[in-house]
């Protein structure tokens, strides 16, 4: 999609799966299964949506996906299925992982930053973007080098550290242009240094807002996940995103929807839609 003078494609690295309750918190069963269906494990399928931005300097990667440097444990537990799309994908645009110059990471969860690790061909662990910066909250940074009983199944560390070992990592402490016309913005919320993402190109914006809207199915205020660790927050930021997009048009990117990747959104009544773009 031309936007401006960016170049957005939406990217769908993989899919996973992850149990229903844990999505949708205190949003009883009976709703939320109306919205998305859930397995014979009560898991409900999430799509793993990246944006790539191109710009006339640099290619510019939000999010990283699951990758392929799981172990069969994690595949089986995050319901892996296939292996990652993404080089495949890059291809089809003309890239290569070596071609991406920064990645923005909402946050350090696995389905959001394993992907930065891959494997060379010897099964060795590697760094999947070798010529990029990668571009983390400071706060996320710490929380996911000293996980708590609650983290340690969401952060994998030690592949993380790899980051760091190479010299790709560039830690940012608040609100920060890290490209021209594109920003990080501290959220919070879902954990304490989840950060959105704001495109911008005159009037025209795309939100990233990672997992603090998730999906189109989670653009109610209540609906937060029970992963969240501070909802309230959550709910504060939605709220504001929301009203943002309403209100002056911002295009919303979705980062788990299965069938909507980028959205814009109108106020009906005392419902939000979502016109989808891509």
């Amino acid at each position: 999609m031309k936007f401006g003078r960016f170049e957005i494609f939406s990217i769908v690295e993989n899919s996973f799966k992850i149990d229903g309750g844990a999505m949708f918190g205190v949003v009883p069963k009976i709703i939320w299964e109306k919205l998305v269906p859930s397995d014979e494990f009560n898991r409900v399928k999430l799509d793993l949506n990246l944006l790539l931005v191109k710009t006339k300097e640099e290619n510019v990667l939000i999010d990283a996906g699951m990758g392929d440097a799981l172990s069969e444990k994690h595949k089986k537990i995050y319901g892996i299925e296939k292996p990652s799309n993404l080089k495949q994908k890059l291809s089809d645009l003309d890239l290569t992982p070596e071609d991406i110059d920064l990645v923005i990471l909402t946050h350090l969860h696995a389905d959001h930053a394993g992907g930065v690790i891959g494997l060379d061909e010897s099964g060795k662990k590697t760094p999947r973007f070798p010529n990029a910066r990668h571009i983390i909250q400071i706060k996320e940074w710490n929380d996911a080098m000293s996980p708590d009983e609650r983290t340690s199944a969401t952060y994998f560390t030690e592949n993380l550290r790899l980051l760091e070992d190479l010299s790709l990592l560039v830690l940012i402490d608040g609100e920060d242009e890290v490209a021209k016309g594109i920003k990080v913005i501290p959220t919070g919320g879902h954990t304490p240094g989840h950060q959105a993402v704001l495109i911008e190109d005159g009037e025209n914006k795309i939100l990233y807002a990672g997992d603090i809207i998730p999906s189109a199915s989670h653009l109610k205020i209540p609906y937060v996940a029970s992963v969240d660790l501070f909802p309230l927050e959550t709910m504060e930021l939605k709220r504001k995103f929301l009203n943002m997009c309403i209100n002056d048009g911002w295009f919303l990117a979705f980062d788990h929807d299965v069938n909507i990747k980028l959205g814009r959104l109108e106020k009906l009544g005392n419902e939000i839609k979502v016109n989808k773009v891509i």
